[in-house]
């Protein structure tokens, strides 16, 4: 389970130390992808447009499937806000639990300054019908920072409208 991250070792301390597939909060984008690449991928598609979110996947990557990142919309160095590395488990919610706990596990045991939060199984906020659930666990720092590692199992009508898949989520 350790390869789904690195962490230096000032890891209880600084939020900013986690990596995934060795990319960090911080970090700027344009060490990972060209300018071009990044206007192409990113979607400002949030209400405030303050920021835009865009999905990747490099050859190096190898554990998740894709990441997803978040930058400020008119930022010109493309700093990084929020990472998450994805891995689909479509139509394998259960597999999906057993290797969210086994991460849970881990994270607990080195972020021992964070306050813990398991929410459970929820209806999905994203799918009005309710059928779409999550199961997250929250890691929440003193300095305001935050982990989170979630499944998430779509309802087949949130499947075949958004192209959405039953997905382990590290963010």
């Amino acid at each position: 389970v350790l390869g789904l991250f690195l962490i230096t070792p000032s890891w209880a301390d600084d939020i900013q130390d986690f990596q995934i597939e060795e990319i960090s909060v911080g970090d700027s984008l344009l060490d990972y992808l060209s300018k071009g690449e990044i206007d192409r991928k990113k979607k400002a598609d949030y209400k405030s447009k303050k920021f835009s979110r865009l999905h990747f996947k490099l050859p190096r990557f190898e554990i998740y499937d894709t990441l997803q990142v978040h930058i400020k919309t008119a930022d010109k160095k493309y700093k990084i806000y929020n990472i998450s590395g994805v891995i689909k488990f479509d139509n394998d919610i259960e597999n999906c639990y057993r290797k969210k706990d086994e991460i849970v596990e881990v994270l607990s045991n080195l972020f021992k300054n964070a306050t813990i939060d398991d929410d459970g199984i929820q209806k999905h906020p994203g799918d009005p019908t309710g059928k779409s659930i999550t199961n997250t666990v929250y890691f929440d720092f003193k300095s305001g920072a935050g982990a989170k590692v979630g499944c998430a199992k779509f309802s087949e009508d949130i499947k075949k409208k958004n192209n959405a898949q039953d997905q382990l989520r590290v963010t």
